[in-house]
């Protein structure tokens, strides 16, 4: 075997082992991402169950206006079903985007609940509906707090993404980058 040969499959030995390495690497960040997400998947769990109970506890107060419940209870069921689709695809750029229009939608609700609740002051200082919205104000920081770690991995695996010369093999095997989580999460 000549010099030459030798010089070639000791190139091309160091092409394999550098694109399985970058694969390799852009895999566990991907991975990271769906960490990350399992991390936070019970404050999303928890938070869905909380507005369940504060909508059959407000319920009393709203009989008159059960448009308001509804549409709270539309858009939790929204954010649930996009949640259960980004827990199964982390990394799915399209998929956390429609959990981000869904919480912003559920936000929104959860704001007309609280408008509602002023014209129904008893409502409002009913123990156990302030007893929810305490725990709905802690679940959110939680949620929040865990965004950040879930969006850090995002941002670690977006980075790698476009940084030479991992981007040839994320371009060479369909990687595509992920968002963010900017739910904007309000207190109750």
């Amino acid at each position: 075997m000549s010099t030459k040969s030798i010089v070639l499959l000791v190139l091309l030995a160091l092409a394999v082992c550098w694109t399985v390495g970058g694969y390799n690497r852009l895999m566990r960040l991907k991975n990271s991402i769906g960490n990350a997400f399992s991390a936070i998947d019970f404050q999303f769990k928890d938070r869905h169950d909380l507005l369940l109970k504060l909508a059959e506890a407000a319920g009393e107060y709203l009989q008159h206006e059960p448009i308001t419940l509804n549409e709270l209870m539309g858009a939790r069921n929204e954010s649930s079903t996009a949640h259960d689709a980004v827990r199964a695809r982390p990394s799915q750029a399209i998929l956390v985007q429609s959990l981000m229009d869904a919480e912003h939608k559920l936000n929104d609700k959860l704001d007309s609940l609280w408008a509602a609740g002023t014209t129904h002051l008893a409502m409002l200082a009913d123990p156990k509906i302030r007893e929810l919205a305490q725990q709905l104000i802690t679940t959110q920081s939680k949620l929040a707090f865990g965004c950040q770690a879930f969006n850090t991995s995002v941002m670690i695996f977006n980075d790698a993404q476009r940084q030479f010369p991992t981007w040839l093999i994320a371009r060479m095997f369909g990687f595509s980058a992920a968002a963010v989580l900017t739910m904007g999460l309000q207190s109750a």
